[in-house]
């Protein structure tokens, strides 16, 4: 299924630009719609999962209009390569106007060009409508050039500004298309931007850049920036580094001690190197910070000083959050959990009832165990589960707990240090319950377990902390757990094959998928569902489909799709019983050639179902047609819903039966007795 994305601009050129961009990075995984102010947009914005809008004040003015449930991605923008060159290798007047659509838009093209390094410039903005318009000869426009004022005799156009590298990671977040980062096509995008190679200690550093172009710069900065002198005095910061500290007053003039800890500013001042995310508890906010010294300059003699230092400051939990995506990306995993409720196929009862619990577990942050045989499509409960949760925008890590041996097992749940045993990686690996921090860890067959793992399973559940193989560091974990098995996890624990005290920490929500043949009104609308989603379109006889609605379904789902793949195998337009596989025709065979006892007027079939009411006489019980299906597969009986109905209407004219209405069930008559017992 297409993820859908809206996209928000001023003008429908810009739409449409932006359009062109994302899909040629997101290919065929996306369809975009597109909204502008000057087409009078007037409609809420929904059905969709994302919203890409191109300035703050615009999301301001429409937030109410945007549904609750829809991302917002605020764009970021800079040069082609191509237009960065251009501007690079073009002979302009210094002074010049900056044309856009409006004064925000002016603000954040001029600050975006300072960032590049032409800082040399004077741009002033200039837009339609403005009031005073200013008297200039030259004009640098990205993409605008229909505004560009008639009076204006030299034009340089730079081209539409492009998606920058953060945005397009934040709308992969977004539509959960992480996987597209790494492929060919966008790292081919990310080559064609223009690099901001200067950063920020090119403008902390350069004299010449003026108050106005950095505070400017350092408006639209999403991270906290401080920059202060080879003596510690802070001189000057963005909003965001107040707000990211907690901090009311004026930090101009402070020295960096009374706004960090100590020991991070005393750290960088002895070795005068960069220190990388320390963190750092202020005013009961955690943040992450960083301190970079400013490029060397030099004195009249030659010799090379500290230009002052900068600090970059990030809210801990947002950065924890970006490691744990740069983690899956560096496993080249892509967990995400692609499947949600609408992906749950039926409408028997038995699976409504599966989606209500679904949709109520979701919401808890307990424990769920999934149960079922296999083949039911307990990890497609197990996606939905967590695509129905308040962290559905998490990782989704899921692991087979059957598929490896117990000692690689260990080390993919939990991780291992450097050097841990022959053949380990010499950087170490984090292990899943670490790539699963703050989202859902699915541990599928969990019945398979090894009984000296659960108890350190158990250990990681109750403390919620985890320790690498070969390591000594405690992690803090937090995960959601889903487990699944298709054992009698009850049977296992009292045969010491299961601990019990890991049993109940994971049946919190229990959760029974029940098999294919307990849902025969799902089997043709399955059957439908995998022919349409594999594009066949051969048709299938009535004996067929009564033949599959009462079949076994052993391999449950997987079987079935097995089935539907096998008959557009057959090569013919109509699927009859001669084209049903070996096995099926043997039990078939079986079935025919098992001896049944026959009572006078009747056939085998009816001679059966008779037998079982009878049975049920006098056992004293009822008998109804979900319990005649279930003893005839039992027996090994093949008896379609179809006949099943024909054989009460048959054996009710006789008058052997008196077929009950609702919970009743059906009983023999006298006759029935007499007939059976002659």
């Amino acid at each position: 299924m297409l993820k859908r994305l809206g996209i928000v601009t001023s003008s429908a050129d810009v739409g449409y630009e932006y359009k062109r961009q994302l899909l040629g990075i997101f290919d065929q995984r996306i369809e975009v719609v597109t909204y502008s102010f000057d087409m009078n947009m007037r409609e809420s914005i929904g059905n969709i999962d994302a919203l890409l809008i191109s300035t703050y004040s615009q999301y301001e003015v429409l937030k109410k209009h945007i549904e609750r449930d829809v991302e917002v991605v605020i764009s970021r923008l800079t040069l082609s390569k191509e237009g960065y060159t251009l501007f690079k290798d073009s002979v302009f007047e210094k002074k010049s106007a900056l044309v856009n659509l409006n004064f925000e838009m002016c603000i954040e093209t001029i600050a975006t060009l300072y960032q590049l390094g032409f800082d040399e410039y004077e741009l002033i903005p200039v837009y339609p409508n403005m009031e005073s318009m200013p008297e200039l000869n030259y004009a640098i426009t990205t993409g605008e050039i229909s505004h560009v004022p008639d009076h204006i005799e030299h034009v340089l156009d730079l081209g539409h500004r492009v998606i920058d590298k953060n945005t397009i990671v934040d709308l992969a977040i977004a539509l959960n298309l992480e996987e597209v980062l790494t492929q060919k096509r966008v790292l081919a995008y990310f080559n064609t931007l223009a690099s901001h190679n200067k950063g920020y200690e090119y403008f902390i550093s350069q004299s010449k850049v003026s108050k106005n172009q950095f505070n400017t710069l350092l408006s639209i900065m999403d991270k906290g920036v401080l920059s202060f002198d080879n003596l510690g005095v802070i001189e000057t910061y963005n909003q965001q580094a107040k707000e990211l500290l907690g901090l009311q007053e004026e930090l101009t003039g402070m020295h960096l001690d009374e706004v960090l800890p100590k020991h991070i500013f005393n750290d960088y001042m002895n070795k005068k190197t960069q220190q990388l995310n320390k963190l750092a508890t202020v005013n009961d906010h955690n943040v992450t910070v960083s301190i970079f010294p400013i490029a060397d300059i030099y004195t009249e003699d030659g010799a090379s000083v500290i230009n002052g230092s900068y600090a970059i400051l990030e809210n801990f939990e947002d950065r924890e959050e970006t490691q744990n995506k740069l983690r899956l990306q560096l496993s080249n995993k892509g967990h995400v959990a692609k499947y949600s409720i609408d992906d749950i196929i039926g409408k028997s009862t038995a699976v409504r009832q599966v989606k209500e619990l679904v949709a109520r577990m979701g919401n808890s942050q307990s424990a769920v165990l999934i149960t079922g045989e296999s083949g039911t499509g307990k990890e497609l409960i197990a996606q939905a589960i967590h695509n129905a949760s308040p962290i559905r925008e998490k990782q989704f890590v899921a692991i087979n707990c059957a598929a490896l041996s117990a000692n690689l097992l260990e080390s993919e749940l939990f991780g291992y240090e450097a050097g841990a045993f022959t053949g380990a990686s010499k950087n170490g690996k984090a292990g899943i319950f670490e790539l699963a921090h703050n989202g859902t860890l699915f541990l599928d067959e969990i019945g398979e377990m090894p009984l000296e793992l659960q108890v350190r399973l158990l250990r990681v559940i109750q403390e919620q902390e985890v320790m690498r193989v070969g390591g000594n560091k405690i992690i803090k974990v937090n995960v959601r757990l889903v487990a699944a098995t298709n054992r009698d996890l009850h049977s296992q624990v009292k045969q010491g094959l299961f601990r019990k005290d890991l049993f109940y920490r994971l049946n919190v929500l229990p959760i029974n998928v029940p098999p294919l043949r307990e849902r025969q009104d799902d089997i043709i609308l399955l059957m439908d569902y995998f022919k349409s989603l594999s594009g066949f379109e051969y048709n299938i006889s009535g004996d067929v489909m009564n033949f599959l609605s009462a079949y076994n379904w052993d391999g449950n789902i997987r079987e079935l799709r097995n089935y539907v793949e096998y008959f557009d195998n057959v090569g013919t337009d109509m699927i009859t019983m001669n084209h049903l596989p070996y096995y099926m025709k043997e039990l078939m065979k079986e079935d025919h050639s098992d001896s049944q006892e026959t009572f006078s007027g009747l056939n085998e079939k009816e001679s059966y179902v008779l037998r079982q009411f009878y049975d049920a006489f006098k056992d004293k019980r009822k008998m109804g047609r979900r319990s005649l299906s279930a003893s005839a597969y039992d027996d090994n009986v093949f008896l379609s819903e179809y006949d099943i109905r024909s054989i009460l209407t048959a054996l009710k004219e006789l008058n052997y039966i008196h077929v009950g209405v609702g919970r009743g069930g059906s009983t023999i008559t006298k006759a029935g007795i007499q007939l059976v017992e002659k």
